[in-house]
């Protein structure tokens, strides 16, 4: 699991996975703000911006130690 955002000026909360996808490994998006209608359920767009979700268009969330 990685705790991601968009890179757009509103950065929502993303987490992402790398799942087995059939063929293949491929990231899997998830909504991870918790007051949002779409809470823990799969995403493939940016909630603010609508911009696909593809792993190098996101940024990390990084946390203070």
């Amino acid at each position: 699991m990685a705790a991601l955002y968009c890179s757009c000026e509103q950065k929502p909360q993303i987490w992402g996975e790398f799942w087995w996808t059939g063929e293949k490994h491929d990231w899997i998006f998830f909504d991870d703000r918790e007051t949002s209608e779409t809470y823990a359920e799969r995403i493939t767009s940016c909630r603010a911006c609508g911009q696909q979700l593809e792993r190098k268009n996101l940024k990390a969330l990084t946390y203070p130690a």
